[in-house]
């Protein structure tokens, strides 16, 4: 994946949207999908590298660069896990309204594990 669109399209494919849906999501037009994923356009606008990172669970500097970027755990190590893609990716999709209840729920959960929260 040595391509802004072939980022993009990977990105989209893991989460299962259609290049519409995405752009629907992204808060563009599907031609500028159409365009990203083929390698029609150098590059995209910040904000909309930005959105499509959200969207997709991934970062800007990976859709960029294709570098990935590294997240610090609790004990401050790095990870760059399945797991922790797989969540950020869930995340991403999830709507607004089910975040915080989300958040409050695994942050209780891990209280009751035993594991330092941030509140």
């Amino acid at each position: 994946m040595n391509t802004l669109g072939s980022r993009v399209t990977t990105a989209r494919e893991r989460v299962g949207f259609s290049q519409a849906n995405l752009a629907k999501r992204v808060g563009v037009t599907p031609g500028v999908i159409n365009k990203i994923e083929p390698g029609e356009t150098k590059g995209a606008k910040p904000e909309t590298l930005a959105a499509l990172g959200r969207t997709l669970g991934v970062s800007m500097e990976w859709l960029a660069t294709g570098k990935e970027v590294r997240v610090a755990d609790t004990q401050g190590s790095y990870t760059s896990s399945q797991e922790t893609r797989r969540l950020l990716t869930a995340w991403a999709i999830l709507p607004d309204n089910l975040q915080e209840p989300l958040l409050a729920l695994l942050e209780t959960m891990a209280r009751l594990d035993g594991s330092p929260t941030k509140d």
